[in-house]
Formats: C-alpha cells, structure tokens, sequence
C-alpha cells in the first residue's frame, strides 16, 4: 500500500491544492487500489478523478461525505470543478476529520511548511520569518 500512495503523491506533486487533496484521502483511507475514483493508466501510473467522487458517495456516512466533499473540492481540476459550501460540509466532521481538513486547506495555501512574509514592523514592511500554519498531524 506503501508504495500506491507515494505513486499517489508523486502524481499530484507541484500543485498544492491537489497535493492537499491527495494527502488527505490517502490518511483518511480514502485513495486505496479499490475506490472506484482511484485510477490506473495503462502505463501504470496511478490517478485520481476528482469530479467523479460526488457521484459515488451515496452510501457512506454523513461525516464521510462531508470529508470526501471537501477533498473533491480541493482536488477536482478547473474543467471540472467540484463547488463546495463549507457552510455545510464543515458541521458534522469529527474531530480527526476536521484536524486532517485545516492541515489540506494549510498545504493548499501555502502555509504547510516554515517560510517568509511580509509584515508591518516599527510601520515598515519587513521581510519575517514565519512558522508553518498548520501541518499534517503525525500518524
């Protein structure tokens, strides 16, 4: 399993919303061989369709949904986007699933990772060094 995830990973490397996306089906359990929106090209790389998620949740659990909603959102390409109301999928989340959510929406921002930002100090902008935002929770 180790392995399809970081195939996973490498595919949606260098975008961060999808890399964010990706991250959070696979520590949620979601971007397994058998999901029916987990595919593999005939090359062998392994791909998600993000667009196809809403058409295949109806059997899962209301949190569930809202999870795989949200990831779906982050992920799907602009073609096909997947419009989401935070308003509605955010209500409902357990507490693992909502700390899994901040970490993607941290990782699609930017903000996952230690860097710089331009800050007001004694009125003037000053390049400062800022920790991450928030991060992925270690397993």
């Amino acid at each position: 399993m180790a392995e399809h995830e970081d195939d996973l990973r490498a595919w949606a490397k260098g975008l961060l919303p999808l890399e964010a996306a990706t991250e959070l089906l696979i520590r949620t359990g979601w971007a397994g061989p058998e999901r029916r929106w987990v595919h593999r090209a005939d090359d062998g790389r392994v791909y998600i369709v993000f667009s196809e998620i809403p058409d295949m949740i109806g059997g899962y659990s209301g949190g569930e949904q809202r999870l795989l909603m949200i990831a779906a959102s982050l992920g799907a390409d602009q073609e096909v986007p997947v419009r989401v109301s935070l308003e509605d999928e955010l209500p409902g989340l357990d507490r693992q699933y909502a700390q899994l959510v901040l970490a993607a929406i941290a990782h699609a921002s930017g903000f996952h990772r230690p860097g710089r930002s331009i800050e007001l100090v004694d009125e003037r902008p000053r390049l400062v060094d800022v920790d991450a935002l928030y991060t992925w929770p270690s397993s």
